[in-house]
């Protein structure tokens, strides 16, 4: 055991820019990534559902931006300034278009580096970028998800990222944690982001594991059983619900806002005095609206279900949405709330804003993800745990209840899989023979001749043929992510995966409730994201 510990690769976690982005909507933690040779460094955000590296353009900056658009847009990158970029055309910006999102992208490879030089960050030679403009996505961003990406067609699939980290085996496995930080908290937290394991100073006990959805442009979805509210220093706990039904909802860090369904928006109106602007599209709030909220401080709680009917709780306090909307999201600073109207279920989001209070953890290799409460300690110290990849000899199951003791974790080998479907198979079999044996003397019965005198043959005795055996189909499911404190691994006889308790228990993120093939680990295959090109090469 202590010769495969060593030889797994450490999780890396990513230093932020240290610095405080606005894209129109408030400010965020933003991530430095250098393109190019010579690098050129960039401020950018994080992008969940996106796997490319998106980077501002020259065409980005024009002149009626003003003398520090650059500045303003994280920095732009320059194509002809590297000697390592190779071009590959003009495609759309395949992202967001349900929100109205829109641009084009110039794209190319070329040499990534994801932090400031000489940090000690990754880096990855032949890497698709896209040279960006549209004002709708103000800053560039950095894309986790590990799909390839198509550009001339569905044969030549170009890996990610995140992809070539773990072919590489730079990081243990296909995985990742974030959260965006949050600048109303404390002296303003950053942001946190992990490859390939999570940080467990940033949340709390409580999680919730989800399966991830089959298209690989919405990974993240989760049931919102609720939403409610209730005023700080309230004398009732009893929040005001302000949802009707339970929806799906897409978890995308990409965009900042919520969008909910238009009934639902009404009831925030109502609720937070918010007023629609109908021409940028948002809800915005007056001068005193505004100070009666920050008096009131009201958290706002989501309740999020699963599969099973597990539900978890994530509150944000109203200063989380208390954002100022500056160009190009409004003309004028002005108060926004961060609040869309959606006009079908395909535009339901929790956008960066929740993920200010969420930490979300994503395992593709398990092809599943995480959510849980982040957490605040007065002193943030960074405790990074990796998370291994599943094993290939075997199937773990983990059953962990929230508030109950942990059960150990129990192995089904190969071995043992196989024997219990053979023995099916024999048992099958010997029914089968069974019943034809019956079958066939039924028949000889029924040809023995008649007498004159009427004698009645009796049927022969139905047989009781035995069912088969209920433990034929084993359940693997498996419950949320261990409610104790979690470390790094460390000296006992078991590595920790998920958490590291005071006994040696091996745990992992919650596997399918299914085994697909005799013996078999289930494999998922990365569908590749095809990009259409535009005839048009205006970005």
């Amino acid at each position: 055991m202590t010769s495969i510990a060593l030889s797994t690769p450490s999780p890396i976690s990513i230093p932020t820019s240290e610095t405080w982005d606005s894209d129109g909507s408030g400010l965020w933690s933003t991530f430095v990534v250098d393109v190019g040779t010579p690098p050129q460094p960039a401020r950018v955000l994080i992008s969940t559902s996106n796997g490319e590296t998106w980077v501002v353009g020259p065409e980005g900056c024009p002149a009626k931006y003003g003398d520090d658009c650059a500045d303003s847009r994280g920095m732009t990158f320059q194509p002809d300034n590297s000697t390592t970029w190779t071009e590959i055309g003009l495609y759309e910006l395949d992202l967001e278009l349900n929100l109205g999102y829109t641009g084009n992208g110039q794209y190319g490879h070329d040499t990534v580096t994801l932090g400031y030089p000489g940090s000690g960050a990754p880096s990855l030679e032949h890497q698709v970028v896209a040279g960006i403009a549209s004002p709708d996505f103000w800053l560039g961003s950095f894309g986790l998800d590990p799909a390839p990406r198509n550009f001339t067609n569905l044969n030549d699939p170009q890996p990610s990222f995140l992809q070539t980290l773990k072919n590489t085996t730079v990081i243990p496995s296909l995985s990742w944690a974030y959260t965006a930080g949050a600048a109303y908290r404390y002296d303003k937290v950053q942001g946190s982001l992990i490859l390939g394991g999570y940080d467990t100073s940033r949340f709390s006990p409580q999680n919730l594991t989800f399966d991830m959805y089959e298209d690989v442009t919405r990974r993240f979805i989760v049931d919102l059983a609720s939403i409610a509210y209730v005023p700080a220093g309230s004398s009732t706990t009893i929040g005001t619900t302000l949802t009707f039904e339970k929806i799906s909802m897409f978890i995308d860090s990409t965009i900042p806002d919520f969008y909910l369904p238009i009934d639902i928006c009404a009831r925030f109106e109502e609720v937070f005095g918010l007023q629609w602007n109908d021409t940028s599209q948002i809800y915005t709030l007056n001068e005193t609206m505004h100070t009666t909220m920050l008096s009131m401080n009201p958290d706002i709680t989501f309740t999020l279900s699963n599969l099973y009917n597990k539900t978890l709780d994530i509150s944000l306090p109203y200063s989380a949405f208390d954002l100022n909307a500056t160009f190009p999201i409004a003309n004028q600073s002005t108060y926004y709330f961060p609040l869309r109207r959606a006009s079908n279920d395909t535009m339901y989001t929790l956008g960066r804003v929740f993920l200010q209070e969420a930490y979300l953890i994503a395992d593709y290799q398990r092809f599943q993800f995480s959510v849980a409460p982040c957490a605040w300690p007065p002193v943030f110290t960074p405790q990074i745990a990796a998370i291994l990849p599943p094993t290939e000899n075997s199937i773990a199951t983990t059953s962990v209840l929230p508030g109950a003791s942990p059960s150990k974790s129990t192995t089904i080998s190969i071995a043992a899989i196989a024997g219990i479907v053979m023995g099916g198979v024999v048992l099958i079999s010997l029914i089968l023979v069974l019943g034809l044996f019956l079958l066939r003397r039924w028949e000889k019965v029924k040809e023995i001749p008649t007498i004159s005198t009427s004698v009645e043959v009796p049927p022969p005795t139905s047989a009781t043929y035995p069912r088969s055996p209920d433990g034929m189909m084993m359940d693997f499911i498996k419950s949320e992510l261990e409610d104790r404190q979690l470390a790094e691994m460390d000296g006992t006889a078991y590595p920790s995966e998920i958490e590291t308790p005071s006994t040696p228990f091996r745990h992992e993120l919650d596997s399918k409730g299914y085994v697909s093939e005799l013996g078999t680990e289930q494999v998922f295959e990365m569908s590749a994201m095809e990009l259409k090109p535009k005839s048009s090469r205006r970005i």
